[in-house]
């Protein structure tokens, strides 16, 4: 009893913020044991979705917008006020050890880039409690960048100006993507239309960053593990790319790798270590317009103010 009623408030608060369409958190496995967890991700997801429903309230969007037949397989589109042309596209990946996570709580992530002009959008993907695995994933933000290229100019976007953001799990989906432009060719698409990556808080390195055992594992065998390790296959990547961690978090150095790794190859690459921020600290601030972490992603798109 004493449970729900501590749930009742947080529960009734999502209704009246108009964030009832969100993900039910509270199914999360992070949510449902908090124990194991030094960060509290119920408050994490509570806040992203009050933050999500005040944007909602003030900015232009479309939501559930299909590009695969998949249930997961949806995006949010998130405009400027008034008139839009030829606005460049930020994607924003979401996390949540691929295992849980939904767009409907990230919209707030969209609005310090509509309030400058850029066209966000926010994709779901499938996950591994439904028998998702590499590359499903990443092969699930492939075709939002495909539906994007082919649909984003609509809505008064450029699809060929195209910059891709991801944190946690989304962020090794956005490096996947990101190291390796060949199958936007494949796609039909032009390879230039990707024109920067900002992974964050994430593991490059999938042999070193697993669940072992586990049924739900993003990368479940030894070689799957090798073949979903972005770092390790970095040929033709995005020309500029902003790679940022929090010094709380553990990927402190597997970030600084992927940093020099994408340097060594010829990338426009910026190493961005976020003191005393921890793993939640860095999704909210993406979504904090005054944050260095979010001035310097709209920079990468925009350019310096």
């Amino acid at each position: 009893m004493l449970k729900i009623k501590l749930l009742l408030p947080v529960i009734l608060l999502a209704f009246f913020t108009g964030a009832t369409n969100a993900q039910d958190m509270y199914e999360y496995y992070t949510v449902s044991h908090p124990a194991e967890f030094a960060i509290d991700w119920g408050s994490f997801y509570s806040r992203m979705n009050e933050h999500t429903a005040r944007v909602r309230d003030e900015y232009p969007h479309h939501l559930d917008l299909a590009y695969g037949t998949d249930p997961k397989q949806r995006l949010d589109v998130y405009l400027p006020k008034g008139e839009v042309a030829n606005a460049p596209v930020f994607l924003f990946v979401h996390g949540g050890g691929f295992r849980e996570g939904d767009k409907a709580h990230y919209g707030s992530v969209a609005e310090p880039f509509v309030k400058r002009g850029v066209i966000t959008v926010t994709p779901s993907y499938r996950l591994t409690g439904s028998g998702a695995h590499y590359p499903d994933q990443p092969d699930d933000i492939k075709s939002a960048v495909k539906w994007i290229f082919d649909n984003i100019e609509q809505y008064g976007g450029n699809p060929e100006d195209i910059y891709v953001a991801g944190h946690s799990a989304g962020a090794v989906l956005t490096a996947d993507i990101g190291v390796d432009r060949s199958w936007l060719t494949d796609m039909g698409m032009p390879r230039e239309i990707l024109k920067g990556i900002a992974p964050i808080s994430g593991p490059y390195d999938i042999r070193v960053k697993r669940r072992p055992g586990q049924l739900d594992a993003y990368a479940p065998t030894p070689e799957i593990r090798i073949q979903s390790s972005p770092i390790l296959k970095i040929n033709d990547p995005a020309p500029v790319a902003l790679v940022a961690t929090g010094s709380e978090e553990e990927y402190v150095q597997p970030s600084l790798d992927f940093a020099d790794a994408l340097t060594a190859a010829g990338v426009d690459a910026r190493y961005l270590l976020l003191e005393g921020e921890d793993h939640a600290d860095t999704a909210l601030l993406l979504a904090d317009e005054n944050s260095r972490l979010c001035k310097l992603v709209i920079g990468m798109i925009l350019g310096p103010e």
